[in-house]
Order: C-alpha cells, then structure tokens, then sequence
C-alpha cells in the first residue's frame, strides 16, 4: 500500500519504478468500480431503465443546480448528442424528465428531472445500497486504499492537494 501511496506523489522517474504497485491499484479500483455499477445496472433494469437512460438521469438529476442542455448531458455521458437526444426523448416518454426550448435560444433543449423521476432515483438507490453495503464487507482494507489512490489519482487530487495528503497520512498511520 506505501507504495501506491509513494507512485501517487513521485516524480515521473521514481513513478516508473513503482509501476506495479500503480497497476494492482488499478486492478482494484477497476473491479471496485465495475462490480459497483454492475449493482447499478441490473437495479436500474428491474425497474425498467436501459443503464444509460439510468446514467443520462442521474446526470440530469445531479450535475448542479442548473438544468443541463441535451449537449452538455451528451459531454458528461461521453456520447454524441444524437444519443443524448434520443435518450432524453425515451425519459420524457416514461414521464421521468421534462424537456424545454430555452427562451433566450429555442434550438437549445434543457432536461428537468421529474418527481416521478426523483422516485426513481431514490428507489434505485435503495436497492443498490443493499448489494454496496455486503460488497463493502468483501473488500480488504488494502483493496480500499490501493482503489482510493487511484482513483484520487484520477480525479487530479495531485500529490500536492490538502485531501491527497490527507490520505496519504492516513495510510502510512495503518
């Protein structure tokens, strides 16, 4: 684990020659990951969603106080706004979300979670909670820590940032 702690903060040389511990946080952080949406996925399908309608409502839902446009919602899902259009048409079918011409330009669209939309959410989150609860009892300390790293990493929280030291810290105390 130190020496995760210790390729987080190195310079790219010292990197290099930690590159195995680098990758095995990668393998943890990548089946954390993958394990936990899978738990999303297959909540989201019980209840009818496809996982990217699930996600582009999530991102809708959840990126901030302003209601996203259809090009923004595509960014953040990292697909082509086409996709992103069509998914918002298929949430507002469902009565999840509301679709609505900007005043100030009508060829931009803004997604609106719905109540029924937010219940949605909710509930899918309730139920992901239960697997995330018993996956956590599975997972070793250090499985936790060499995920959190990287995905610290990840997140641009450099070797110089409050929380990566902070982190680090704490891992050299275990």
């Amino acid at each position: 684990m130190d020496l995760l702690a210790e390729w987080a903060s190195a310079e790219e040389d010292a990197r290099s020659e930690k590159f195995n511990g680098y990758v095995h946080g990668i393998a943890q952080a990548r089946y954390i990951v993958r394990k936990v949406w899978r738990f999303v996925d297959e909540e989201a399908r019980k209840v009818g969603l496809e996982p990217l309608q699930h996600q582009a409502l999530l991102q809708a839902f959840g990126a901030g106080p302003a209601p996203l446009t259809i090009g923004k919602l595509a960014e953040r899902l990292d697909i082509v706004p086409a996709l992103a259009s069509r998914t918002v048409k298929e949430l507002a079918q469902l009565g999840l979300v509301t679709r609505t011409r900007r005043p100030d330009d009508k060829r931009v669209i803004t997604v609106i979670v719905t109540e029924p939309g937010r219940d949605l959410l909710r509930a899918i989150d309730a139920a992901v909670h239960v697997h995330v609860e018993y996956f956590h009892s599975t997972l070793t300390d250090e499985q936790r820590r060499a995920a959190l790293v990287i995905l610290t990493f990840y997140a641009g929280l450099g070797s110089r940032s409050r929380l990566s030291a902070i982190m680090t810290a704490d891992m050299s105390n275990s």
